[in-house]
C-alpha cells in the first residue's frame, strides 16, 4: 500500500531531535540508518565506541504534525504484530510531534530478561510513553540489561 510521502519538514525535524534527544547520553551513538517509504529506521549503539562491545537495538522514526495518538497509532499499526517477520535486536517506534516538539515511543520488540532468560517481547498495538532523558535511561537500560543476560544463553551447558 503506497503512502503519501510526508512533508519535508516533518521528516527533517523528527529525525533531527530524535537524534539529539538519543545522543544526550554520551555512551549513544547512532551507527547508521535506513530509510524507508514511510519512515525511518536508526541502528543506535550502546557503548564507549569499542566495536567488540556495542549493544545495539533499532529505533524507528515517524513524524507527525497532529498531537493525537490515536492518529500516530493509524500511522504505524502496520508495523505491529507480524509473526512472519522476526525481529532479533530490541527495537522502538519513537512518534515525534513536530509542531510541539514532543516525542513518544512505543516498544516494537521489548527486551526483557526473565530470570538468566534475555527476550523480546512483542506486541500487536503500541502503547505511546513520553520520550525525555528519564526514557532514554530506562530504554537504554533495558537494552543494557537484556544484552547482559544473553551471553549466558549462548555459552555451551
Amino acid at each position: 500500500m503506497a503512502t503519501t510521502p510526508d512533508p519535508w519538514f516533518v521528516t527533517e525535524r523528527s529525525e533531527a531531535l530524535t537524534r539529539v534527544w538519543l545522543t544526550n547520553r554520551p555512551d549513544v551513538h547512532v551507527r547508521g540508518e535506513r530509510r524507508l517509504e514511510d519512515r525511518l529506521l536508526l541502528y543506535v549503539e550502546i557503548g564507549s565506541g569499542d566495536p567488540l562491545s556495542a549493544q545495539q537495538f533499532v529505533v524507528q522514526v515517524k513524524g507527525a504534525l497532529s498531537a493525537d495518538p490515536n492518529e500516530w497509532l493509524r500511522m504505524v499499526e502496520p508495523w505491529f504484530g507480524h509473526p512472519d517477520q522476526p525481529i532479533w535486536l530490541p527495537m522502538c517506534v519513537i512518534v515525534v510531534n513536530v509542531r510541539e516538539n514532543k516525542a513518544f515511543y512505543s516498544w516494537l520488540a521489548e527486551p526483557h530478561v526473565e530470570g538468566d532468560t534475555p527476550v523480546l517481547r512483542s506486541t500487536l498495538s503500541p502503547t505511546f510513553h513520553p520520550l525525555d532523558a528519564a526514557a532514554i535511561d530506562e530504554i537504554v537500560d533495558q537494552v543494557k540489561a537484556w544484552y547482559q543476560a544473553l551471553p549466558r544463553q549462548l555459552l555451551p551447558a
